[in-house]
């Protein structure tokens, strides 16, 4: 006997041995917490409230599209909230939750601590942290998501030490309610409002209230949709002891525990994935930082439409092989991007098709063709749409020929042959530098390592570049790059600076080239796609393989491009880009035309009508039988006479076309 109340004795006197060295450790701790604290500073860029806050992207009407946290921000934090716009009620079951002492510490609760390191003994398996509100916004700050150790504890109780120091209690309240975690990707009270009931903090209801502040001691754990029992019995508890400490009225309690909550998770907006995307890609770092409102150029009730529409534009031509779409439309004045569907369905194909590099076909052509009426060439000058035109352009086999053929017709025809011929005249590196000033593409190469081929797509070109390129032949020669953001929380982005890269009088030649449907006729035949009511610049692209099909419209007020083919560069079933790209660049037109006709720019000065000869482009002769009247340049000669018509009614074609009179067979009144 004597024996066992020794030994009781002396357990007695450890256990308090124990806890005396426990609470003098407590308090060496706290010492030199407070020592160091002095060194503390306030991280206040952090504390910032537009710091780490969601940037909220909208469109041009204020309809947002996407929010995303910022640089260094959590995803799915909301708008900031302040204190006095919260509900009281989810203030006071905050404090009754994590922190009732909240206004009695400084930062730090030695009584809590205790009472914390006691369950830790006497609860085996079970970890008490005995953190406050403060230090667990101190661990926001500073140690989120690292191992719960005494040293990142001891970080956590100075840091609270100096944001007591420099904050108010309100302050802090407000820190905390606003980057709190709430389970579900929901960081901030009023992104858990709008994630659990489906609208803002400052509507909650008291029932709505206690509901959410039960998760921030653990959102896993009490996920009132996985977890309902465990959720319902930790609320049961706090409001409970909200009733005790009479912080809620008996009314309050009732009223909170009978009303029916209906959770209705909400789906975060995801408008224009394509679209938003790119813009978040090209966007500054410093302006993802800034978080806010990003207010974008997008019409999104535009790109919806065309979403639902390239789908099932798609969906059409399925037999045809076809695999993608894509389609972007800008305000051609500003360059402002209007719409960008980069294909059918992101989820399957985040590949955005209008910024991926493509080879565009025929597409660049008409920037070649200029740089000719640059040097005074005009729609009546002839090409040569021959297969020997070129010593460095050979293609197999015996593809049809036209001979020599007027720039209107060969350019609106879209003939190969004639515009390697014209493409050698100008000079291949000549055309290379005006597409790099165009901003159609990088050209990494110098043009002579795309050779010839260079005017029918060698370079792989973006559709957005593409589109925002024909400005130039519907705005006097100036193009500006796409802008895709309007404003930022630092202010206005003003449109991009204008690049002149052509002479108004040939911006105007060559699209009136390109705007004239009759040109179209001999090649494409009637009733195409880009017929329409009124004029418009139109040209279509077909890579070779038929794996890529493009179709650009231009006019003063919008700019189309299209793009139809397969992203693994599979041939479509002989398709060419005015049967596949250029009807969906139709209907986008059409769309974002909104009903509007659209128009051309008017004729500048220093243009003269001149009468050529219909076969060779030369001004007629006395001896042309056909003639026909086009605009040129004033101050550009116009060349001597016709001189393949002689007077006794035979023709007499130069010597590049001796090859081509031999294959076609064109003997009679030739020699």
């Amino acid at each position: 006997m004597r024996g066992a109340v020794t030994g009781a004795v002396n357990a007695r006197w450890f256990v308090r041995r124990a806890l005396q060295g426990a609470l003098l450790g407590l308090v060496a701790v706290f010492v030199a917490v407070v020592v160091a604290v002095a060194t503390y500073e306030v991280p206040r860029a952090e504390l910032d409230p537009t710091r780490g806050g969601p940037l909220v992207v909208v469109d041009r009407r204020g309809e947002v599209l996407r929010a995303v946290p910022s640089v260094g921000g959590r995803p799915g934090r909301e708008a900031w909230v302040r204190l006095d716009d919260v509900p009281s009620a989810a203030v006071l079951t905050l404090l009754a939750s994590e922190d009732h002492r909240f206004f009695e510490h400084h930062g730090v609760d030695p009584l809590g601590i205790a009472r914390a390191l006691w369950l830790d003994v006497t609860r085996r398996g079970q970890r008490y942290g005995g953190s406050t509100i403060t230090m667990q916004l101190a661990k926001m700050l500073h140690s989120s998501g690292e191992r719960r150790t005494l040293g990142r504890k001891l970080v956590e109780m100075r840091a609270a030490f100096g944001l007591e120091r420099e904050l108010s209690k309100s302050e802090i309240l407000e820190q905390y309610l606003n980057r709190v975690y709430f389970g579900r990707g929901a960081y901030g009270i009023e992104a858990a409002a709008k994630t659990y009931f489906g609208k803002s903090a400052r509507s909650l209801s008291v029932a709505e209230s206690t509901a959410l502040m039960v998760l921030p001691r653990g959102p896993s754990a009490y996920d009132p949709i996985a977890h309902p029992a465990r959720w319902s019995a930790r609320r049961g508890h706090l409001l409970g002891l909200l009733r005790e400490r009479g912080l809620l009225s008996d009314t309050q309690i009732a009223r909170a525990r009978d009303e029916a909550l209906q959770f209705h998770l909400s789906v975060p907006v995801f408008r224009a994935p394509h679209f938003v995307d790119t813009v978040l890609a090209e966007l500054d770092d410093g302006v993802r930082a800034e978080g806010g409102v990003l207010t974008t150029t997008l019409d999104a009730d535009l790109n919806a439409r065309l979403e639902h529409r390239v789908r099932d534009y798609v969906a059409g031509l399925e037999k045809a092989e076809v695999g993608e779409a894509a389609v972007v439309v800008l305000d051609a004045n500003r360059g402002d991007v209007l719409a960008m569907v980069g294909s059918t369905d992101y989820a399957k194909q985040r590949l955005n098709m209008a910024t991926w590099r493509r080879h565009p076909g025929s597409a660049l052509k008409p920037f070649v063709y200029a740089l000719a009426v640059e040097d005074g060439a005009h729609g009546g000058t002839v090409a040569f749409d021959v297969r020997d035109v070129s010593d460095n352009f050979r293609v197999s086999g015996a593809p049809p020929e036209r001979g020599p053929v007027r720039f209107r017709e060969a350019l609106a025809g879209s003939l190969n042959f004639a515009a390697i011929d014209v493409v050698e005249r100008v000079g291949i590196e000549r055309a290379a530098d005006r597409l790099r000033r165009l901003g159609v593409g990088d050209l990494p190469q110098d043009g002579e390592s795309y050779g010839p081929r260079l005017v029918l797509g060698a370079p792989k070109v973006r559709l957005l570049d593409l589109a925002a390129a024909y400005r130039a032949f519907v705005f006097s020669g100036d193009v500006r790059a796409p802008r895709l953001v309007a404003e930022t929380a630092s202010g206005t982005v003003p449109p991009a600076p204008l690049e002149h890269v052509y002479d108004e009088r040939t911006a105007y030649l060559t699209m009136d080239m390109l705007s004239d449907p009759e040109a179209r006729r001999p090649v494409f035949g009637d009733d195409l796609a880009v017929d329409l009511p009124y004029r418009v610049v139109a040209k279509t692209g077909t890579a070779r393989g038929m794996g890529d099909t493009v179709a650009v419209l231009a006019t003063r007020e919008l700019l189309v491009a299209a793009w139809v083919g397969r992203i693994d560069g599979g041939a479509m079933e002989a398709r060419q880009g005015m049967d596949t790209a250029a009807p969906l660049a139709r209907d986008a037109l059409l769309l974002a035309s909104r009903g509007r006709r659209l128009t051309l720019p008017p004729r500048p000065p220093g243009l003269e009508e001149i009468t050529v000869c219909a076969l060779s482009g030369m001004p007629a002769g006395p001896h042309c039988t056909h003639t026909k009247h086009e605009l040129m340049a004033v101050g550009h000669h116009a060349g001597p006479s016709c001189d393949w018509h002689a007077p006794d009614g035979t023709v007499h074609y130069p010597a590049p076309l001796r090859g081509w009179l031999k294959r076609a067979r064109v003997v009679a009144n030739a020699r």
